[in-house]
């Protein structure tokens, strides 16, 4: 049996039948026309927020306290396309990279701003790939079978995995049974790790890290295995894995696109996100005063001590940086939240890059030169970039998660650049990059003053967590909300995919389409 699953199964909405409504996401009162509402940050939560609030009629005031290197605030948030100096065609992916094509909101998005998203990302065996392990190397052609020890691991893994994914299957179109048996499957994961429910299927260690290090088809997973067991099976079931494609020119031309393109609006004419914001986002905040009155407003000091009051305001930074970075009064959220914002994992995670004068790896048959490459070695996963209109190449030297990209902040950026080489010239027996290198550039996201983190996955435990972040935005009643709305990737069901950032800037949308006592265009 065939399935599309384009729902997420704890949060089945249609968003791309909402943002298809030829009237917007819903209707404001006349006398609301025009009304600020304050989002803070200029990611994908933000701007998708910021764009249709416009459409139908408000006004969004963006705080952004990212800044490009020429000091102005960055649009982008964790969609984060670095081009380099030396060769603007060239860019890094330094957060989101890849698109599965099941997200229908985001691809929604991508075609309504012409954004190509067609080209297939390099992942590991959809390229020829190189595989270390154990210090033993193995080329894999495109099409070629695995080594047999990993053979062995990922057939033990899909032994598993396959009879709960069929179960969503058989019952994925019947909204009340797929319910259930998603419930259940909460019921039985929700406070065990992934190690955990690996050790429970009798895999044995060596498989465990085999497994660990290949990972699902996107690289190693095993500085995963603390996390909730949830969080791999809703990646499974819902095929976030598969079909994953690369954006032609960049990642950050979504937001770019909600901050400057133009629409005719009923209310504005046409207009821009960016030109109600006077071109540019204002800086960080330093305060959200929110009164105990609902009917008051919310007022917002930024750094530069100005204070403005606003009707509605959402959030989209991650609840680190609006735990550590933001002084926010008690009464903003409830304990359920608080606690969720204070508890939630936040994952660790970096990339190191090289822009390389040539695509060289294109010159030389496969098997005879640098592929993408998995190892359990400390650089984890490599992948290459070519581009249609330079002649530069991209190497993700380093792709690392959790305890594996800990393991790199000590260096400086020329030491983790070093590290990688001297890593990938053990695997392929000589230095193939060195003579090749034009710039460098490194991120860690938990060292962005700003994001704290790089995304959301949760620890077993906190399910509950997860779901008071998703609910704020949805209480019994709207008459004693005090207008302060969460959004985020880290408030939706998809840490770490755009599609959840999106999904979340919509919900935080709707809610002040019904604080300001407006009509949704929805079910």
């Amino acid at each position: 049996m065939t399935y599309d699953p384009w729902q997420f199964p704890d949060n089945p909405f249609d968003y791309t039948g909402l943002v298809n409504h030829p009237k917007g996401i819903g209707k404001i009162p006349s006398k609301k026309m025009g009304t600020k509402i304050a989002v803070i940050g200029a990611g994908c939560a933000g701007l998708c927020a910021a764009w249709e609030l416009m459409k139908i009629g408000l006004h969004p005031v963006v705080y952004e306290s990212d800044k490009t290197p020429d000091g102005r605030p960055r649009i982008g948030g964790r969609a984060y396309t670095f081009r380099f100096p030396g060769d603007p065609k060239a860019f890094a992916e330094l957060g989101a990279m890849r698109i599965p094509p099941v997200h229908k909101t985001i691809t929604f998005y991508m075609d309504l701003f012409n954004i190509d998203y067609s080209k297939p990302f390099p992942d590991p065996l959809l390229v020829p790939t190189t595989l270390y392990f154990n210090g033993q190397k193995s080329y894999i052609p495109l099409g070629g079978l695995l080594p047999g020890p990993v053979q062995k691991a990922n057939e033990a893994w899909q032994k598993f995995i396959d009879p709960l994914v069929k179960k969503m299957v058989r019952v994925w179109n019947d909204p009340e049974l797929r319910n259930q048996q998603w419930q259940k499957f909460i019921d039985r994961f929700k406070n065990r790790s992934f190690y955990q429910v690996l050790w429970e299927q009798d895999l044995t260690r060596q498989e465990i890290s085999l497994f660990g290090s290949m990972g699902l088809g996107t690289g190693g997973f095993n500085s995963m295995f603390p996390v909730s067991f949830l969080e791999i099976l809703r990646l499974s079931v819902c095929k976030w894995e598969v079909d994953q494609r690369i954006v032609k020119g960049g990642v950050d031309q979504l937001p770019k696109s909600f901050w400057s393109n133009r629409f005719s609006c009923p209310h504005w004419g046409d207009m821009s996100v960016k030109y109600l914001n006077n071109g540019e986002p204002l800086g960080r905040v330093k305060k959200i005063h929110t009164p105990d009155n609902p009917d008051e407003k919310i007022e917002i000091t930024d750094n530069s001590g100005t204070i403005r009051a606003y009707d509605a305001l959402i959030i989209t930074c991650s609840h680190r940086a609006l735990e550590i970075g933001i002084k926010v009064n008690r009464n903003t959220f409830s304990d359920k939240v608080w606690s969720a914002i204070h508890n939630i994992h936040m994952t660790r995670s970096g990339k190191v890059f090289i822009r390389t004068h040539q695509a060289f790896w294109k010159n030389h048959p496969p098997a005879s030169t640098l592929n993408c490459t998995i190892t359990d070695e400390a650089i984890r996963g490599t992948y290459l970039f070519d581009f249609e209109d330079t002649d530069s190449g991209v190497i993700c030297l380093s792709y690392t998660w959790e305890d594996s990209a800990t393991k790199l902040h000590a260096l400086n950026e020329q030491e983790q650049v070093n590290i990688g080489l001297e890593i990938l010239n053990t695997i392929y027996g000589r230095d193939l990059i060195s003579d090749q290198i034009a710039e460098t550039k490194t991120f860690f996201w938990e060292h962005a003053k700003g994001y704290n983190g790089a995304f959301k996955l949760n620890y077993p435990g906190q399910y509950e967590d997860q779901k008071a972040l998703f609910e704020q935005t949805r209480p019994q009643s709207m008459n004693f909300h005090n207008g302060v709305f969460l959004s985020g990737e880290s408030t939706s069901w998809a840490g770490g995919w755009i599609e959840g950032a999106l999904h979340s800037g919509l919900d935080a949308a709707l809610a002040v389409v019904k604080k300001l006592k407006g009509e949704l265009h929805c079910v």
